[in-house]
């Protein structure tokens, strides 16, 4: 996320439009027509506009308010929702077009993975490596390699580019802790339709060795830029794999509470304000979550300094005390500490209290279930 005043802009979404435009600029300079361009690139658009509806609507069912919705992500549902509506479009394409699109699903994926920085521990290292790194030299492999064929494309280009690309996202799922067993399912069947339809060839082979060669010396050269630090450690900071700073704050009975304590256990530590809509939309879905798990605690904190009256931030949390932590910054001083710049802000950390995600901006429930585990 990006903070511009009060508001926050998602990156991934920045890097998907200015993709877009560069790629139909880019397709543009090599010859494909307006029309073709449009209906390669119109795919991305119509899934962004079944995503963000779809949100809209669920959000409505879940916070009752059309002005809350429109700061709704719409969780699972809606991605689920936007990938059925651009395969559908994609269906639709001309065949010779379809080497356009996966072109451009690789560019995509290649831009929003570099804006959003993602650690995971790999095999045979101690501490988090910089995963959204190797993943993008895959996908970029994929890319240089999808370029090759992408004006004459087969059915067995097609559908091994998909099967390195599911690939690549499974191992990112793994060393990310999300993987789902059931998920190899699919993916072997994605396989033996592609081996089915032409079976690789030596040179294919030939570059899946060599991209392991080029991972090998990139996981050689790469520092550990996120030291796992020891519970005791002085050295805080607000980065992915550092120990935030403490806080000690009062809640609303008045007892006092200490983030210190926590530890030991999973902390949630969202920043909010009774005023700001993506807080107020985000809530419903952080109580759900949080009354479901009993492993994982949520530490509201309340930037009270930002409120016109304290009680209508009291009035607004009370439905929620019994799912979270709720605590009231009356001084701005943790605020500060947090470098809270726009709302809501989120940090998820470990049992050891280091910061294993963070997020700026709206959260659901798909996301605290993704980066709690």
């Amino acid at each position: 996320m990006i903070a511009i005043g009060p508001l926050n802009v998602r990156l991934d979404l920045l890097a998907m439009m200015a993709s877009l435009l560069i790629l139909y600029i880019g397709f543009k300079k090599i010859g494909l027509s307006e029309k073709d361009r449009d209906a390669v690139l119109g795919t991305w658009f119509a899934g962004f506009l079944a995503w963000k509806g779809s949100a809209i609507v669920l959000g409505l069912a879940s916070t009752g308010s059309l002005a809350l919705s429109l700061y709704a992500t719409g969780g699972t549902w809606s991605l689920l929702i936007a990938a059925g509506v651009i395969a559908f479009f994609v269906y639709r394409l001309d065949a010779h077009l379809r080497g356009y699109w996966l072109f451009s699903a690789l560019f995509l994926w290649l831009a929003m993975t570099l804006v959003v920085p993602k650690y995971g521990v790999l095999p045979l290292l101690s501490s988090p490596q910089p995963l959204h790194i190797y993943m993008a030299v895959l996908i970029a492999s994929l890319l240089v390699m999808t370029w090759r064929w992408m004006r004459t494309p087969t059915l067995g280009a097609l559908l091994w580019t998909v099967v390195g690309a599911m690939a690549i996202w499974l191992i990112g799922s793994t060393v990310t802790g999300t993987f789902e067993l059931w998920w190899l399912i699919p993916f072997s069947l994605l396989i033996a339709v592609a081996i089915y339809a032409a079976r690789p060839s030596q040179k294919a082979v030939q570059y899946g060795l060599g991209i392991v060669v080029v991972l090998a010396v990139i996981n050689a050269s790469l520092p550990d830029e996120t030291l796992r630090l020891e519970a005791d450690s002085s050295q805080t900071g607000l980065n992915i794999g550092q120990v935030p700073p403490n806080f000690e704050l009062k809640r609303t009975d008045g007892t006092t509470f200490n983030l210190k304590d926590l530890r030991g256990e999973r902390v949630v530590v969202n920043f909010w304000a009774s005023w700001c809509p993506p807080c107020r939309a985000e809530m419903p879905d952080m109580a759900k979550f949080a009354r479901e798990q009993d492993d994982v605690t949520i530490v509201a904190v309340n930037t009270t300094t930002s409120e016109r009256d304290v009680e209508d931030a009291r009035t607004f949390v009370a439905p929620y005390e019994d799912a979270f932590k709720v605590v009231y910054d009356e001084e701005g001083i943790v605020g500060n500490a947090y470098r809270i710049q726009a709302m809501p802000t989120t940090y998820v950390l470990d049992e050891n209290g280091i910061i294993v995600a963070k997020q700026f901006g709206a959260i659901d429930h798909a996301w605290l279930d993704a980066h709690t585990n």
